[in-house]
C-alpha cells in the first residue's frame, strides 16, 4: 500500500508540473503582444518601423509556433500521465497477483505439510507392507512384465480412461437406478417381513389348531367308536323290538310302528285302544305313508276328525290338515249326517279317504313313532 501511495503522489506532482508549464507558455504569448503595441508608436516616431502587414505576419508566426510547442508539450504530458496510470494499474495488478500467489504459496505450504503427514502415514504403511512384500515377491516379476507392457499402452489407456469416464457416468446412472430399486426392494422386504411374521403367527395358530383338531379327532374317533357300538346296540335293540312288535301285531315303516286291529270299534274306542298300547290313531302326512297303508286293503279308522269345528279337519295331535287324499266328492256329510271321522274306504284308489259317522264300528290303525 505504501508503494501505491508513492506512485499516486508522483502522478499528482507530474500533473501539477504540466499545469504550471502550460500557464508559463500562455504567459509567454502576452509579452510579444505588448511588444507589438510598444513598437508601433516608436515606428511612427522614427519612421523606420516596418509596415503593418510585416508586423502582423511576424507576430502571427511567432504566436503560432508558441502554441504548437505548448500543444506538443501538453500531449507529451498527457501521454506521460497515461503511461504512469498504466504503470500504476499494472503495479496494482502485479501486487494483487503477488498477493494471490502468496496465498497460493501458503495453501501449497499447508498442502505440503498435509502431504508430509500423509507421507509419514504411508511410510508406516510401507513398513507394514514390507512384511507382505515377501509373499508378493513372486508376483513382482509378473507385475513388472505387465507394467512394461502397460507403459507402452499408456495412450491406449488414456482413450480407455475417457471411455471409462463415460462408463462411469453410465454406471452412476445405473447406480442411481439401483438405489431406487434398492429402496423398492427394501420396501418389499419390509412387507415380506410383515407377511412372514403374520404367516408365522398364522402357522403357530394353525399348529395349535392342528393339535386341537388332532385331540378333537382322537376324541371323535373314540366317540365314533362308542357311537358305533351304541348304534350296533340300538340296531340290535330295534331288531329285537321289531320282532317283539311284530309278534304283538305291530309292523315297522319309515320310523314308525303300526298296529292293525282285527276287531271293530267306534272311532273314539279305537283311539282309546291305541292309547292303552302307548300310541294314537295313525297320522298320514306323506304320500309314501298313504301308499303303505293302502297295501293292507282294509277299512281303517285313522287319526283325522272335524268334531271340534265342522269343516275344519285336524289330526289327533292338534295340527291342521294340509295334504289330503280324499276320494272324489269327499268329505260330504252324506244326507246331512254328522260324518266327523275319517276312514280309508276306497283303498284301491290313490285318494281313498272317506268321512263317516264316528259311532260306527270299524277296524283301526295305531301309530307309534320310534323316535
Amino acid at each position: 500500500m505504501d508503494h501505491r501511495m508513492e506512485i499516486l503522489v508522483g502522478v499528482e506532482e507530474t500533473w501539477r508540473d504540466h499545469n504550471s508549464s502550460t500557464k508559463e507558455l500562455r504567459k509567454s504569448e502576452h509579452p510579444y503582444m505588448n511588444e507589438d503595441k510598444i513598437q508601433t508608436p516608436e515606428a511612427k516616431r522614427t519612421g523606420s518601423a516596418p509596415s503593418v502587414p510585416d508586423l502582423m505576419q511576424t507576430g502571427a508566426g511567432e504566436k503560432s509556433s508558441g502554441r504548437a510547442a505548448a500543444v506538443c508539450l501538453g500531449l507529451l504530458c498527457i501521454l506521460l500521465l497515461i503511461g504512469l496510470i498504466t504503470l500504476v494499474f499494472l503495479y496494482i495488478k502485479g501486487n494483487s497477483e503477488r498477493d494471490q500467489l502468496q496465498t497460493s504459496y501458503n495453501n501449497l505450504t499447508k498442502e505440503r505439510d498435509q502431504l508430509q503427514t500423509s507421507y509419514n502415514n504411508l511410510n508406516e504403511e510401507r513398513n507394514q507392507l514390507q512384511t507382505s512384500y515377501i509373499d508378493l515377491n513372486k508376483e513382482r516379476d509378473q507385475l513388472q512384465t505387465s507394467y512394461n507392457y502397460l507403459n507402452t499402452k499408456h495412450e491406449q489407456l488414456q482413450t480407455s480412461y475417457n471411455d471409462l469416464i463415460q462408463e462411469r457416468d453410465q454406471l452412476q446412472t445405473s447406480y442411481n437406478n439401483l438405489i431406487q430399486e434398492q429402496d423398492q426392494l427394501q420396501a418389499s422386504y419390509n412387507n415380506l417381513i410383515q407377511e412372514r411374521d403374520q404367516l408365522r403367527t398364522s402357522y403357530n395358530n394353525l399348529i395349535q389348531e392342528r393339535d386341537q383338531l388332532r385331540t378333537s379327532y382322537n376324541n371323535l374317533i373314540q366317540e365314533r367308536d362308542l357311537l358305533r357300538k351304541r348304534f350296533d346296540d340300538l340296531v340290535r335293540e330295534k331288531n329285537d323290538l321289531q320282532r317283539t312288535f311284530q309278534e304283538l301285531g305291530w309292523v315297522y315303516f319309515s320310523g314308525s310302528f303300526y298296529y292293525i286291529s282285527s276287531l271293530e270299534k267306534s272311532w273314539q274306542q279305537s283311539r282309546e285302544d291305541c292309547w292303552r298300547r302307548g300310541a294314537d290313531l295313525a297320522i298320514i302326512n306323506s304320500k309314501s305313508e298313504q301308499e303303505y297303508i293302502r297295501r293292507f286293503q282294509r277299512r281303517f279308522w285313522f287319526g283325522l276328525t272335524d268334531s271340534g269345528i265342522e269343516g275344519i279337519w285336524k289330526w289327533v295331535d292338534g295340527t291342521p290338515l294340509t295334504a289330503s287324499y280324499w276320494a272324489p266328492n269327499e268329505p260330504n256329510s252324506y244326507r246331512g249326517t254328522d260324518e266327523d271321522c275319517a276312514e280309508t274306504l276306497f283303498y284301491t284308489w290313490e285318494n281313498s279317504w272317506n268321512d263317516e259317522p264316528c259311532h260306527r264300528a270299524r277296524s283301526w290303525i295305531c301309530e307309534k313313532r320310534s323316535a
